[in-house]
């Protein structure tokens, strides 16, 4: 990533729709070889901000600027290829549409195919793909035309665990080669492997930056409560035991305990109740996102 012009820039983006702001004020730039996220909940805004870089929508306000030669290759959240073509049918399609021809177009499709592993099933319907191999379809049919930017709205929902990692090590070839890539994102574990990470709270861009410059914002620790072997405990009681520790801030269920942030200012660690553990745990995304938006879990 050592060239520092842009491929794609926001530049104080609006988008609204009546009186409802789906997008505002995003300033946003995303440089040759990059993978950033936009992460956030559902009406954050990222699928709009996904539309307006693709050009599907253009902005109330601001500008959306393409800054290299050439199409953005974009993946929707919907399934949108021909699902009675088989794959290799489908990616030749997308390439004419995009001004690729002859051997050059065949040679691309192939190379592609074998990439993902979709090679074997080239002459299979789309209709008939596994979810995840719809989705290493639609990348490749993106990707046809060799574009500067990708633009992925939430490309893994909906895929199981095998799947949204093999969709995201390909993903990161596909930056290791110089295309930079725009993808939104519900899960903050994939953002995690992002170069960076933009945070989306009611339209607005809240903080973009590394994974671990984000971190490093929150002035809290994070630590998880459990019970101890042999202990029973309701979700009820973990969480006021919780929230009654010595520099409590916060305090969130996960699975069979709690996660709880804790003052560092506050002096020593505190001592868990008994028959209950409490050990450090890092900081995550989520954490990050909950201490930037202030939505602090009640």
């Amino acid at each position: 990533m050592a060239d520092r012009t842009p491929v794609l820039r926001f530049a104080d983006v609006s988008q609204r729709y009546g009186r409802s702001v789906a997008v505002e004020g995003l300033d946003l730039e995303v440089y040759p070889g990059e993978l950033v996220a936009l992460v956030g909940p559902d009406g954050a805004g990222k699928t709009t901000a996904a539309r307006l870089a693709a050009g599907v929508i253009l902005p109330s306000a601001g500008r959306v600027e393409f800054c290299r030669r050439g199409r953005a290759g974009y993946l929707s959240d919907r399934f949108s290829l021909y699902p009675d073509l088989t794959v290799r049918e489908n990616a030749l399609f997308f390439g004419r549409v995009f001004g690729v021809r002859g051997r050059t177009l065949t040679s691309r499709v192939g190379q592609l195919l074998e990439r993902v592993n979709l090679h074997p099933f080239a002459d299979r319907l789309a209709g008939q793909l596994s979810g995840g191999m719809r989705q290493k379809l639609a990348l490749v049919c993106a990707l046809i035309h060799e574009p500067p930017v990708l633009i992925l709205d939430e490309p893994t929902t909906g895929l199981d665990p095998v799947a949204r990692r093999d969709f995201w090590m390909f993903l990161r070839g596909v930056a290791e080669s110089g295309t930079a890539a725009l993808i939104t994102t519900p899960y903050m574990d994939e953002a995690e492997g992002c170069h960076r990470v933009g945070m989306l709270h009611r339209g607005r861009l809240l903080a973009v930056d590394t994974p671990a410059a984000l971190k490093s914002r929150v002035p809290v620790l994070m630590a998880l409560l459990r019970p101890l072997p042999g202990s029973h405990f309701t979700r009820r009681e973990l969480l006021a035991a919780a929230r009654g520790l010595a520099g409590a801030r916060w305090a969130q269920q996960v699975g069979g305990g709690v996660r709880v942030a804790l003052d560092p200012a506050g002096g020593r660690f505190p001592q868990p109740p008994p028959g209950m553990s409490l050990d450090v745990a890092g900081l995550s995304l989520e954490d990050v996102y909950v201490w930037l938006a202030g939505e602090v879990p009640a």
